[in-house]
This record gives structure tokens, sequence and C-alpha cells, in this order.
């Protein structure tokens, strides 16, 4: 039977079909490039996931000249400031971590610290600060004061006649890491898309066969949704060890499944989309790496990768919701964590997210009609 005079959406179907297999195929005979496109994005991940885990406390040590009951309570105190790492060491080591540069701070806790409590006289903590960093130096100045204040109030609670009485939106805190490793999911699923649908729609121009595609007697729409489909096969190699890598490994647990594999097929089809439509304008795999890379790293630190974009100025949030990555932050951070980071329910931003895959996907396509109506093959 002739393939012309099959049912036109059969025929559709199968050029979707070919044209994912075709690729996979291309991809997999060039290594270099498919292997590039997994493991960009899982270094992005681990890249942002060390400087997380390096950047978060303050390096401290603490020298108790004293060992009686308060000091130990002001040690404790301290410690679950989350503001600090704590070395309790000697005065001498101390002072030699300081000079190799390994902390931040020297808190000493003076011999008479527990006596002087008792007598209802000031005691002075001596703080060596290391303020070669402003972060770090405003940190310490920030949170040595809140520790004291802790302790003061806890050791003392006739006294403290103020107290703050918390209320938490939340039912448990969330890290730092684990709130950064879900943003950074999103930003490497973009990332993995880019650069595995670029390369895809980039070597038809390199290798001349996009003249084939042009002259088919095939819908281009269905060559594109076949492109993507193979890319977006391609693309869920790097996703699933990602996912593995997040959940099994860091230990952050989805609390919605559904939603995660939901969206993140979603986003993978927004992304690997956006990937062919670079792709298909630059015309070049080497240009499509350093673009991608580009494009990715900015839009993740507007996009409320570190907190709620809506938390900060007030400019860039507006500027930051016409694009997908502030909305799969959202939804992602719903799906681990059950966080309502935008003013938008998930479902809205479920929405959106749709609105941009269908749009980019559309964009893709007609870029390659237009394409072919100019007879634009070279």
């Amino acid at each position: 039977m002739n393939i012309l005079n099959i049912y036109p959406a059969y025929r559709s179907l199968l050029v979707i079909w070919v044209m994912a297999i075709k690729d996979i195929r291309s991809s997999l005979t060039e290594r270099a490039f498919m292997v590039t496109s997994i493991i960009i994005p899982i270094n992005f991940l681990l890249l942002f996931l060390l400087f997380a885990l390096t950047g978060g406390q303050a390096p401290t040590a603490i020298v108790l000249e004293d060992k009686g009951p308060y000091a130990q309570q002001f040690l404790s105190a301290m410690e679950h400031s989350h503001s600090f790492i704590i070395q309790q060491t000697t005065n001498a080591d101390a002072q030699n971590l300081m000079k190799k540069g390994q902390i931040v701070a020297i808190v000493t806790v003076p011999g008479s610290f527990d006596s002087l409590l008792r007598q209802g006289k000031q005691a002075q903590l001596r703080v060596v600060l290391n303020n070669l960093e402003v972060d770090f130096t405003n940190d310490i100045r920030r949170a040595v004061p809140l520790a004291i204040t802790s302790f003061y109030a806890n050791a003392f609670p006739n006294q403290v006649v103020i107290r703050a009485h918390e209320v938490d939106t939340y039912s448990h805190d969330t890290g730092y890491v684990q709130y950064l490793v879900v943003s950074l999911m999103v930003v490497s699923v973009m990332l993995g898309g880019l650069l595995q649908a670029g390369s895809n729609a980039a070597r038809e121009y390199e290798k001349g066969t996009i003249k084939e595609l042009m002259l088919a007697p095939a819908s281009l729409w269905a060559i594109q949704i076949g492109k993507i489909l193979g890319a977006l096969l391609l693309n869920s190699l790097s996703v699933v060890v990602m996912i593995i890598v997040i959940v099994f490994l860091i230990g952050v647990w989805p609390e919605h499944w559904d939603e995660l594999f939901a969206f993140v097929l979603l986003l993978m089809i927004t992304f690997v989309a956006l990937g062919s439509l670079i792709g298909t304008l630059v015309r070049r795999r080497q240009a499509v790496i350093p673009l991608s890379i580009g494009l990715s790293i900015p839009v993740f630190f507007i996009s409320g990768a570190f907190g709620p974009a809506i938390w900060g100025d007030q400019v860039t949030a507006t500027i930051t919701q016409l694009q997908p990555v502030y909305y799969g932050i959202a939804i992602f951070q719903h799906a681990f964590h059950n966080f309502t980071t935008t003013s938008t329910s998930p479902a809205i931003n479920g929405f959106i997210l749709a609105g941009f895959a269908a749009v980019i996907v559309a964009i893709s396509a007609l870029t390659l009609i237009n394409g072919r109506g100019r007879g634009v093959v070279h």
C-alpha cells in the first residue's frame, strides 16, 4: 500500500514515530554529544549542591574556659542556632585555625562565666572575627547576639519578660539544601532539554539532512513533534538520574509523587521544544551548548531558586513570571515539600506551564514550516 494513501492521522503518527527513532539512533551513533547532554545537567546539579553545602553556615571555634552548666548551656544555644559549624577547641588550636583561614570566628567563654552570671553581673564573651568576607562577617554579627539572647531566655526565664511565640505555617522546617536541590532539578531539566533537542535539531543542518525533511511529503508538524519526542526520550535518561540522586542519595522525598511525574513530563516537553527551536535557529551544535548554559544560569537565579521570587525585588518578581522556570520551581516545591511559593495555586501554575509548552511547541514547528516556505534548506 502506498504510504500516501494511508489515513492521514495514522500517517502523521507514523511520521512522528519514525522521526523519533531516527533522532535516537543518530544520537546513539554520536555518543559524545549525547553524553554531554546528559552529564552537563547532572554536573550543574552537583556543582550548585556543593556550593550550598559549603556556604550555609559559618565555621566557628568556641573556647570554653569555663566548664560550668551555664557555659555548657551557652554552647548548646550556639549549636542549635542553625548559623554555625561549631568546633570546640583550645585557645591555641583556635588561633591556629584562624591563621590557616579555616574558621570565621573564635568565641571565648571566660573562666568566670558561670560565677558572674550567678552573681547577676555582666559577662563578656570575646569574639575574634575574620572580617575578610562580608557575608560571613554579617552572619556572625547577627548570629552571636541571637545565640546570647536564646541562651539568656532559657537560663533565666523569669528575667526575660518578652518572648517570641512562633507559629509555623508548615509542620516542619526545610533545610537550605533540601529547598535548593528541588530548584536545581528544574533548571537541570531545562538545561538537559535545551542541549539534547538543540543538538538534534542543529545536526540536521550540519549533516545536510534538513533537505530531505523539507522535501519529504509529510507534515512538518508531525516531523517536529517526532523530533521533540525523540529528544524527550533521550532527555529522560538524565532526568531519571537526577531523581535518583535527589531522592535516594540526598534523601529529599516528594510529598506528591503524582505531581512530580506529571509536571516533570510537562517541563521536559517545554524545554525540549525550546531546545529544538534554538537548534533550528542557530544550526550549529557548537553554538547550542554555550547558548543553552548562558540562558539557563540567569533564568535560574531570578526564578526563586533560593527562596520565593515574590519575596524579593518587585520588578524582578514581575519579570520572572514571564518565563516557565518560575512556575516549574513553584510546582516542584509543592510536589516535594507541599510548599506554596507563588501567589497562584499549583493547579493554575500547571495550566500556565502547559500554555508555555503548547506555545513553544507551536513556535518551533512554525519555524520549521517557515523554512520550507522560504526554501531555506541550507
